[in-house]
């Protein structure tokens, strides 16, 4: 059973590895910034996944296993997780375009150095390496109370989100990533009450199943999916590309032609090149192209064109 949990999970690694991959692709070609900081969050719980599915390897399949290894392991999963909470924030907070976000980032990262600091102390976890068993103590309890705060500042930024961006193709975009982080904050307050009441974890408990995979594996095939099909061009002319939605926005001859140029998919370095304008002044384009058709990204004007609204 255990070795079928673990197939299960290189399964659902794979499908993020996919989804992971399209989105940079995206990134590369378009710099996208809220793309790449999704890519980071992203890229991170991947990493504890993998991190999840080798500490279940190791603890089945190697006999020199050491409870030290296993204690790393763990420690380097508890620090990356709190790293995918700190980059869920950084990605909220410049959705929101907040002016100060720079300072409350950095706030929150030395406040995760400062709290992680105190769960690896002597204060915070105890290796019984006999028994193979981490205890916790206090230093654990103000990390855990620290993550589920900030877990909790995330979701509500999220949710105060979806409701901007409900009337946009982004939408789904968004309500994938928080039904995912929804099952994920669930899983983990279900852990911080249980560790509450018996605050320690033993090596033999390394098979228990991530509920969280699921929503994370079925959001990697959406995103696939969403991003997928900015890759492929669609079957619209042109002329009735440019009559039946390009006139009702007051678009001018040069925003034309470089709406027509990120439909061919073309980068912002690609359409400097081509058209012999400077890098910033497609970026000004586009974002007067963008405030005129009501979108704020790349990815939402192509939907908005590709439906013809």
């Amino acid at each position: 059973m255990e070795h079928l949990v673990i197939s299960y999970d290189l399964l659902v690694i794979m499908v993020g590895l996919a989804a992971l991959s399209i989105s940079l692709s995206w990134v590369l070609r378009t710099g996208e910034a809220d793309v790449r900081n999704f890519c980071i969050l992203y890229g991170l719980f991947t990493v504890v996944m993998v991190l999840t599915v080798l500490r279940k390897y190791l603890s089945l399949n190697v006999a020199g296993y050491s409870a030290w290894s296993w204690y790393v392991l763990t420690a380097v999963s508890i620090l990356l997780n709190g790293g995918v909470i700190v980059a869920t924030i950084h990605f909220l907070l410049a959705a929101y375009r907040i002016k100060a976000r720079r300072p409350l980032m950095l706030a929150s990262g030395l406040s995760m150095v400062i709290v992680y600091g105190l769960l690896l102390s002597p204060i915070g976890a105890h290796l019984d390496v006999d028994n193979k068993i981490i205890h916790f103590g206090v230093g654990y309890d103000i990390a855990e109370l620290w993550y589920m705060t900030a877990f909790t500042f995330a979701m509500v930024l999220g949710w105060g989100w979806l409701h901007r961006v409900w009337s946009k193709d982004r939408r789904a975009f968004f309500l994938g990533l928080l039904i995912f982080a929804s099952v994920g904050y669930l899983e983990s307050l279900g852990s911080f009450l249980r560790f509450a009441r018996a605050p320690q974890v033993t090596m033999a408990a390394q098979g228990e199943f991530l509920i969280s995979s699921i929503p994370y594996a079925l959001y990697g095939i959406f995103v696939i999916v969403y991003f997928l099909r900015f890759f492929v061009p669609a079957s619209i002319e042109v002329d009735q590309l440019f009559e039946a939605f390009l006139g009702k926005y007051g678009i001018t001859g040069r925003e034309r032609e470089i709406i027509l140029k990120v439909f061919q998919g073309k980068s912002n370095a690609d359409i400097a090149g081509e058209l012999f304008l400077s890098i910033a002044t497609v970026k000004t384009h586009l974002h007067n192209i963008y405030a005129k058709i009501g979108v704020d990204s790349r990815y939402d004007l192509l939907a908005r064109i590709r439906s013809g609204q």
